[in-house]
């Protein structure tokens, strides 16, 4: 997934300083393995491009983390409570890697795009609509491992997926996302499950 910056180069002839506008609005960060994005004001008002990195979504219940979804290189992450305000679960976004980002805060990039008379509305929205598609076609894909599948594949799906997921999780977050057991987990990957 190309950067959101680099998807305007590619659809727009925008000047350089038209560039400079929408990138003062789009904040880059650099987060260190173990940093948190906490709560829902942060996440319900951006979505996040990750340049190159990790990081997984949870929240907690009951004392117990749940692992929603997984982010590597060059893929948004974003969870659905952007969508749904009124949900009772705070989810934390947490880095499993030293990580480059990009905070695409949806609500200013409107206004800015708004205001750039080569950009038409309709553009506007496709624009903002890409890290929206790119977490639905996400979910479709999820949605349909995990109904035609069981655990083994399952799992099997969760690597091909993100091929970097056993060297940034652990055991317990990937069995959570995976909706297992970490003894059911372990059984699978010594083959004796």
């Amino acid at each position: 997934m190309p950067h959101p910056i680099d998807i305007l180069r590619r659809v727009h002839n925008l000047s350089p300083e038209r560039i400079d506008k929408i990138k003062s609005v789009m904040q880059e960060a650099h987060m260190h393995r173990g940093d948190i994005i906490d709560g829902q004001k942060q996440i319900i008002a951006n979505s996040y491009y990750i340049k190159k990195g990790a990081a997984r979504v949870f929240y907690i219940r009951n004392g117990k983390e749940h692992t929603v979804s997984f982010a590597f290189d060059d893929e948004y992450l974003m969870t659905h409570s952007f969508l749904v305000k009124n949900i009772n679960t705070t989810f934390t976004i947490m880095f499993l890697e030293d990580s480059d980002i990009v905070y695409v805060p949806h609500i200013r990039l409107h206004d800015v795009l708004n205001d750039i008379e080569e950009i038409n509305q309709e553009e506007t929205a496709l624009f903002l609509n890409a890290s929206l598609l790119h977490y639905t076609a996400y979910l479709e894909e999820r949605i349909y491992a995990f109904q035609n599948a069981n655990a083994v594949d399952r799992y099997n799906w969760a690597i091909s997926r993100y091929p970097r997921l056993l060297e940034c999780a652990t055991i317990t977050q990937i069995a959570s996302f995976l909706g297992l057991t970490k003894e059911t987990l372990y059984r699978i990957r010594s083959g004796k499950y």
